[in-house]
């Protein structure tokens, strides 16, 4: 997969943004309703445990010292596909990942938008603002 041609073609079909970290790398800025927007972050990473390529799909929702209701993130988080939470780097965020041999281009797009889609309704839900 030409990961910067994907970026590319998938930022100008959804008329958002990317910029290329590396060439295994994509920053993606996501317009939503209602005028908000989501970062998210997109890469293809090797996992040596199981010497394989993995897509990477994440974005932020809040600090890790907001009141976060965990029990809630995590009832719904039950009716997500590819999307989980996940605590790093001192923030809750939307993250999704997969083997790239078992990928297409389009499911690639489904879990970035519903990475998307998903942090950014838990960040207004939590913070009542569009931040990220």
């Amino acid at each position: 997969m030409d990961f910067k041609k994907f970026s590319e073609q998938f930022a100008e079909d959804i008329n958002g943004s990317y910029t290329e970290y590396d060439e295994r790398k994509s920053v993606f800025v996501i317009p939503l309703k209602d005028g908000r927007n989501q970062t998210v972050i997109a890469c293809i990473e090797h996992f040596d445990e199981y010497d394989r390529d993995v897509v990477r799909v994440d974005s932020k929702i809040c600090p890790l010292f907001s009141p976060i209701k965990y029990s809630k993130i995590l009832a719904a988080s039950t009716r997500f596909i590819h999307t989980r939470f996940i605590a790093e780097d001192d923030f809750l965020k939307a993250e999704a990942s997969f083997f790239l041999d078992h990928l297409d281009e389009e499911t690639i797009k489904e879990m970035i938008l519903e990475v998307a889609n998903i942090a950014d309704d838990w960040e207004e839900k939590i913070t009542g603002k569009d931040v990220h």
